[in-house]
Order: structure tokens, then sequence, then C-alpha cells
């Protein structure tokens, strides 16, 4: 199977299409309405309750639309490794990585907003990746503060990603004070706009209930899950990052930087859903830096049965986990 991703073709798109179909197939078996909790941003919340309003089929529909959107990110998380040359030739390993990792949870396959904020983080790492080359970014500065912004509406503790963009931009190229005032102007403009409508609204006070943070970690984790977390996630990504630290010398300067800018939002990734009810869901956001790790640890290394096996072990564990007659439900639920 990793053969099929190891070098770029034209057919990647449909070899993710049918990969996703084995994977995600119990989307389509058990489908049911997401679970609306108080901190999911109110964004989130309209539009989700506005597609339940629309049909009965409902539950049918976010599963066709989380196939489709993780398929999508798949496809366009392959296409900004190949075109920023992450590594030393295209390869198509990443949206494989991304789709076999967020099979692990039942809830990294589900209508979510942290799916959502996958499409903002894509956005912002395009952007940052071609800001090298730009001379003037005060514009594309206050749109991707804009677009964070309007993330936070979808998702809350996405504001950490703010923070994350700043160091960013910092590491990718120089940065002025202007420039990050810019990027903030951006940020606060959806609240404006917020604050103005409740205002001739006369529902001022509501705004503090429309984005609610608390601290929040899981209670316990069974020990077999804490064993299977270690080894298909922790493990390839601890090689795939020896690699990468071993090939750096041989490879460009922008590149170098974002690998750096990569490294730094799986750190973010870990800590912003800390600040929700629901860290499990919210660690859905660690796929996209954890899944280029986990691409170069299938690409760079030699003994070539060892990544083979890691694969097979890791789908067979999808498989166990989603086919076990729980109807997509984990097996040691957390």
């Amino acid at each position: 199977m990793i053969a099929l991703f190891y070098k770029k073709s034209p057919y990647t798109p449909i070899l993710l299409l049918v990969f996703a179909a084995v994977v995600k197939l119990p989307l389509f078996l058990s489908p049911s309405l997401p679970l609306l909790d108080q901190q999911d941003g109110i964004l989130f919340r309209v539009i989700t309750e506005w597609i339940v309003a629309q049909t009965p089929a409902a539950p049918l529909l976010f599963s066709f639309l989380t196939f489709i959107m993780l398929v999508g990110q798949a496809i366009y998380l392959n296409y900004f490794f190949n075109r920023h040359r992450m590594t030393s030739r295209p390869t198509d390993l990443p949206g494989m990585a991304y789709l076999l990792c967020s099979s692990l949870l039942p809830a990294w396959s589900t209508w979510s907003a942290p799916l959502l904020i996958n499409f903002l983080v894509l956005f912002l790492l395009a952007h940052l990746f071609e800001s090298y080359t730009l001379s003037d970014i005060r514009k594309p500065l206050f749109n991707r503060g804009l677009a964070i912004g309007l993330g936070v509406f979808l998702y809350p503790p996405s504001l950490l990603l703010a923070i994350w963009f700043v160091i960013a931009v910092a590491i990718i190229r120089p940065v002025r004070l202007q420039e990050i005032l810019i990027a903030l102007l951006g940020l606060l403009t959806p609240f404006y706009f917020l604050v103005i409508v409740l205002f001739w609204t006369d529902q001022l006070g509501k705004l503090s209930t429309l984005f609610s943070l608390s601290f929040s970690f899981p209670n316990s984790l069974p020990a077999v899950w804490i064993g299977g977390l270690l080894f298909i996630l922790i493990i390839p990504f601890l090689i795939g990052f020896y690699h990468i630290q071993d090939q750096v010398r041989k490879m460009l300067i922008q590149v170098r930087r974002g690998w750096t800018v990569i490294f730094i939002l799986l750190l973010t990734g870990f800590f912003s859903p800390l600040f929700s009810a629901t860290p499990f869901t919210g660690w859905m956001v660690l796929l996209i830096p954890l899944s280029v790790y986990h691409a170069s640890f299938y690409y760079y290394t030699s003994f070539r049965i060892f990544p083979l096996l890691f694969f097979w072990i890791s789908f067979l564990f999808v498989l166990l986990n989603q086919y076990s007659g729980s109807g997509g439900k984990v097996i040691f639920a957390p």
C-alpha cells in the first residue's frame, strides 16, 4: 500500500478516495447527528443546526460532508507538501497518513468544529510558505487575521492559532510591528461587527456567553488506549522527526524554516484543545502536522520492512476498531 503513495501520481486522488472509502466506511454504516457542546463556536452551532433543520436525512448528509472534507484535506495536504518540496522528491504519503491517522478515533472522523478548523490550518500554512517570496504582505496578513477571527467563531480554542501564526511569520521572514498590528486588526474585525450587532439589538449582555473556554484534560485513559496511541502515533512521529533533522542540512532555507513552523503548529495543536470540554475531538488539529512527520517516517526509513509492517499494524488496528461490531465506536473509549 505504501508503494502506491510513495511517488507522486496523477491517479492519487482516486487512490485516496478508495483508501478513504475503506477506512471511513463506518461513517455510512451508522450515521448519526453530531453532538453539540456549549463550548462549540456560535458559527459552528448555527451551521450545524441549520443543516439539521433542512432535511430528515441530516445524519447521512453529515457523514457525506465529513468524508468529502477529509478526502479534500488529504489531497490538498499532498499538494502543499509537494509544492514546497518538503522532501527530496514528490510523494503522496502525507495524504495517506492523514486519512489513516484520522481513522484511529471515531471522534476524528465525525462532523466537528476541529474538522473545519483544519481547513483554516491548511489555509494559514499555504500563506506562510508563500509569504517568503512576497514583498508586501500587509493585505494577506489582514485576510489571514480575519480568517483566524472567524475560526474562533467556529472553535474558540483556535484563538491560540493567532499566537502560532505570529511566531510563524517571524520565523519565515523578517516581520515589522506594523504587520503584526494589521494581522491583529483582521483578527478583531469579526468581533467588532458582532459587538455592533449585539449593541443594535440590545443583546450586548449575551457577549460573554457566546465564547466559552475552560481548561480540561481527560481524567483517565485505559492502558490499552495509551499503548495504542504511543505505538501508532508517537513512534512514527519520533522517527520521522529524526529523519527530518538528519535531512535538514540538504534542505533549502525556507524549507528548514517551514519544518520549524510545522513543529510549533504541532505543539499548538496539542495545547489548544485543552481549553475545550472535549480534548479528544480537539486533538484532530494535531493530525496535519503529525501526518507530515508520519509521511517522513514512511518516506525516509531505509529498512523498508519496518514502515510497511507498521502501516499494516495501524491499518488492522483501524479495522478492528471500526468493524468490531460496536457501530464504529472506539473499543477502548476514553
